[in-house]
């Protein structure tokens, strides 16, 4: 995983009856409507502190398999949480700290300005009631200290490069963006995958069966008659997880038919005999002439 990245791209909100048990909302760009992780959706800082905290941003890297199959992936993040030594109350355990005299403890004072009067947060003990007078040794009075801390990312089945997702680590919150390496057989339209099949010029003419590497399962390929080269065979449902909605996607098949490039005598004698036959021929054809009674020989 990356370090904190600089920019995040906002997607659509990933449904909770399409998602595995316990994975991440997509981010969405919509702020009124934002869900993250349902119950943990909202944060003990509050909206204002929240300006000064902003989530950090890591880089996940994802296979074609994972992204689309869904993954719980674990990595070690640098985060400022609540400090583990005193508990976000900045005094060294076992001291205490000291009632602020000056604001009363309320953690706010009262200032005068003429006509008015304005409360503001106190000066002294900044907020807190309290004056610490023993500083917490590891994170000096903040109350909050930089952790690393492991992570499980619950990787929702059918995200794509770029997507993003937003999730709690400890009181604070993290962006993890997907990058999803190109697959060597798959290619990905969304919902729907589509990969290559070759077959020989025998399958192609006369039909047949074969199989076919799937996302999920190999599938056995039925091959019609007179199939086209680039022809597409759909298979229904072997796709990716929609996102968005229920169901799955299609896989599709695109049909490549191999041409030998060295054919043994009894083929070469086979595949002339064919092309003396046939009719819709445009242009020549190497080995076959065509005689002045407009019939086709073998040449030599």
């Amino acid at each position: 995983v990356a370090g904190p990245q600089a920019e995040r791209h906002h997607l659509p909100a990933f449904p909770g009856s399409s998602r595995p048990r316990g994975a991440a909302d997509i981010e969405t760009g919509c702020q009124p409507h934002r869900k993250i992780f349902g119950e943990f959706s909202s944060s003990s800082f509050g909206d204002f502190q929240g300006v000064f905290n902003q989530p950090q941003e890591y880089i996940m890297e994802l296979t074609f398999n994972q992204a689309a199959k869904g993954v719980n992936k674990e990595f070690t993040v640098n985060i400022t949480d609540t400090c583990e030594r005193c508990d976000g109350k900045g005094n060294e355990p076992g001291t205490k700290v000291q009632h602020c005299h000056y604001c009363g403890g309320s953690g706010m004072e009262t200032i005068n300005t003429g006509p008015f009067v304005m409360r503001s947060t106190c000066r002294r003990c900044g907020g807190r009631g309290s004056i610490i007078t023993t500083p917490c040794v590891v994170c000096r009075g903040a109350g909050q200290a930089k952790q690393k801390k492991k992570v499980v990312i619950p990787v929702p089945a059918g995200v794509e490069d770029g997507q993003t997702v937003r999730m709690p680590v400890g009181k604070r919150e993290i962006f993890i963006t997907f990058r999803v390496q190109k697959s060597p057989v798959f290619r990905r339209d969304g919902a729907d995958i589509h990969s290559d099949l070759f077959i020989s010029i025998a399958q192609a003419i006369l039909g047949g069966t074969a199989r076919a590497q799937g996302l999920y399962e190999t599938i056995n390929v039925t091959i019609p008659p007179g199939i086209q080269t680039d022809q597409k065979i759909r298979m229904s449902g072997k796709g990716i997880p929609r996102i968005n909605s229920y169901g799955y996607g299609d896989h599709y098949i695109h049909i490549k038919i191999r041409v030998p490039k060295r054919l043994t005598s009894r083929q070469q004698s086979l595949i002339l005999s064919y092309a003396e036959d046939e009719t819709d021929v445009e242009g020549t054809v190497n080995g076959v002439t065509q005689t002045s009674a407009g019939k086709r020989s073998t040449g030599n």
